[in-house]
């Protein structure tokens, strides 16, 4: 029984903090309006000029009258409109985490190839290779042929298909591999081709 009276107390609670939350903001709308100028318009639309018409229970009637012009029951229209709920200044989206900038690798550090390659050979030597490196290879026109990853660190033999080597070798006298670690800015290395 306290656990229903307690759902039905915060249900209460919320309810009555949405109502005032609902007023202030029609509270915070009516006053911007009467900032804009709005009010004094009726105002100057009484030729009269009576104490009575100047109080703003008449100003609310004669806007909303049957009896008066089409434009002030365009501008009571207006006035009507929903206003935006004012934002909430508490919470703010959170940030990503800015990215560290990365790392150049050391020429000494640079995977290389290993000896000379011959033309047309299937099997490309490397080394200085680091496991987890993303290698490219591609010809001298910059035509993709292979792609693979390092297994383990230092020298290390690539062996291609048929196909694969006639690409590599086919222009001009050298290819080019790109490696790519984590954490560190990619790199090119032109490797010549021996006949």
């Amino acid at each position: 029984m306290k656990r229903i009276l307690g759902y039905a107390a915060a249900l209460l609670a919320s309810l009555s903090l949405a109502g005032v939350a609902a007023t202030s903001a029609r509270a915070d709308g009516d006053a911007a309006n009467a900032a804009s100028g709005q009010n004094t318009r009726i105002l100057n639309d009484n030729p009269t000029g009576d104490a009575n018409s100047s109080s703003p229970a008449n100003d609310n009637a004669n806007a909303s009258a049957p009896s008066s012009s089409s434009s002030s029951a365009a501008e009571s229209s207006s006035v009507n409109k929903p206003q935006k709920p004012a934002k909430k200044p508490g919470k703010k989206p959170a940030k990503k985490p800015a990215k560290k900038p990365a790392k150049k690798v050391t020429s000494a550090k640079k995977m290389r190839g290993r000896l000379h390659y011959r033309k047309d050979s299937r099997k490309v030597l490397f080394q200085k290779g680091r496991k987890g490196a993303k290698v490219v290879l591609r010809n001298a026109k910059g035509q993709f042929v292979k792609k693979f990853d390092v297994k383990h660190n230092g020298k290390f033999i690539l062996k291609l298909s048929r196909k694969e080597a006639l690409k590599l070798g086919k222009y001009r006298k050298h290819f080019t591999f790109t490696v790519a670690e984590k954490g560190y800015k990619a790199y090119t290395v032109r490797y010549l081709i021996y006949k």
